[in-house]
């Protein structure tokens, strides 16, 4: 029974070496591999756009967290300073280092936009 298969291997590929395909063959062949390759190099631009949403919306998601963080910071050192609290400085100290977190987090993200391949920027620039 093993013998069979075998054999059936061994036959097509003499027949596969001996077989000459004609010249409407070979454009077709030669068509359907263009066909195939334009469809491979089209998901390739979709998976890349993909990306680009993905990185933008994360990146969009990243900003607005850190927009309401130092708004709401910002917020209760100012209540603070109006109540006459004791710790009024030490907010504005923690408040004062979430401003330098957001312009280091800014900075970070321009640099890993330009290395990543963002050299036109999009919407990803502010």
């Amino acid at each position: 029974m093993l013998n069979k298969p075998l054999n059936l291997a061994a036959n097509l590929v003499v027949a596969g070496k001996a077989y000459r395909p004609s010249k409407l063959e070979q454009r077709g062949y030669a068509l359907l591999t263009v066909l195939a390759l334009s469809t491979g190099a089209a998901q390739a631009q979709s998976a890349e756009a993909a990306l680009t949403q993905v990185k933008e919306k994360v990146i969009g998601i990243v900003q607005v967290i850190f927009a309401i963080i130092l708004i709401i910071g910002l917020i209760r050192v100012v209540m603070k300073f109006i109540q006459g609290s004791p710790d009024a400085l030490g907010s504005l100290g923690w408040l004062v280092g979430g401003v330098l977190l957001w312009f280091g987090f800014q900075l970070f993200k321009d640099d890993l936009v330009s290395a990543v391949g963002g050299s036109e920027g999009g919407g990803l620039t502010n």
